[in-house]
């Protein structure tokens, strides 16, 4: 990644003068250099920044030797002292990547889950993929493909994408009641009051570039057509999802009907509603990561909504991208 894309990133997530800086960087130490990278790119805004590596060799060797007495409360009350984490991975985090004994893992997963405990008492916590071989892994993208893809999404005007949101938020906020028109005669409505709307311009989830809302669980009802789906790594066209009392109740597509039905009613309530406001995003390819930023289109998402101000838990969060137009009560259309 240029370094220059990666002083952007840095200091669209929000580092200033005095701070202290986290790098959790996950990768080898072939990759070190991009770590370092960030390391730079902090001490350039006048922060100090500090590394923590997670080596899935090293770590093999570590908590195959480690024992009990290791890694007491002292040492993760260290990671209470920054204001910022930057989580950076060259690949996919927590993942050991290696077989050792149950008891030794478990130790190994107390650590992550310690760890990431004291991460979230920081005042901000920003994940950033690394465009990599091991990370277009997951996304279901040629590695080409997807390095190309996400190196365009992370070198924006983030001050420009923050605008955009806000200017979004700012005139959605405060309506207690939306509809998403989309296709011919589809129409969803949402219940917002009480609800706040979020902007992800740089300080959250990385790639950015959206505005989103948990809607009130219960109220969502209409239905909502895609010109594609993505689910389960299989591709449909024109899909209409039927939602009746916050729930998916069925879909025009028997597979996808079939898939939901398997699940529990709380991986099935309408748990999201977003916009995507990322102008290097311009076609949908299958990974969410990249197609809910993706300026112009909006995004429903089913399950979990309790990390950013919903009621539903649930063990899912998956999310579908769409084309359409918003409707704000008493007021003309929202595009």
């Amino acid at each position: 990644m240029d370094r220059k894309v990666i002083s952007k990133i840095v200091k669209a997530s929000g580092v200033s003068s005095g701070e202290m800086i986290l790098i959790h960087f996950w990768g080898e130490d072939a990759d070190k250099e991009i770590a370092n990278s960030f390391m730079a790119a902090v001490a350039e805004l006048g922060a100090t920044p500090l590394l923590l590596q997670q080596s899935r060799s090293v770590n093999r060797d570590i908590f195959l030797a480690a024992k009990e007495s290791c890694y007491g409360e002292q040492y993760f009350d260290l990671f209470t002292k920054f204001d910022a984490v930057l989580d950076v991975f060259a690949y996919r985090p927590i993942i050991l990547g290696y077989e050792i004994d149950h008891d030794k893992f478990e130790r190994y997963r107390n650590y992550m889950a310690q760890l990431f405990s004291r991460f979230m008492s920081c005042r901000r916590f920003t994940q950033i993929r690394i465009p990599t071989a091991a990370n277009a892994e997951e996304s279901g993208l040629n590695p080409q493909d997807y390095i190309r893809r996400m190196e365009r999404a992370y070198d924006v005007d983030y001050t420009a994408v923050y605008e955009a949101c806000l200017q979004a938020r700012d005139r959605l906020k405060g309506a207690g009641h939306v509809s998403l028109c989309t296709g011919e005669n589809c129409r969803l409505s949402f219940e917002l009051t009480d609800r706040v709307w979020h902007i992800d311009a740089g300080d959250g989830d990385l790639p950015c570039g959206e505005i989103y809302i948990a809607p009130v669980e219960d109220k969502t009802q209409g239905t909502v057509y895609f010109e594609t789906v993505y689910l389960d790594g299989v591709k449909y066209e024109h899909v209409q999802l039927h939602i009746r009392n916050g729930i998916l109740s069925d879909s025009s597509q028997p597979e996808i009907t079939a898939f939901f039905e398997k699940q529990p009613q709380e991986n099935r309530i309408v748990c999201e509603l977003g916009f995507g406001m990322n102008p290097n995003v311009t076609e949908l390819c299958g990974y969410t990561v990249l197609d809910e930023k993706m300026n112009g289109t909006f995004h429903i998402a089913l399950g979990a909504n309790h990390m950013f101000g919903g009621t539903n838990t649930a063990s899912d969060h998956i999310d579908f991208v769409g084309h359409g137009t918003i409707l704000i009560t008493g007021e003309q259309h929202y595009e």
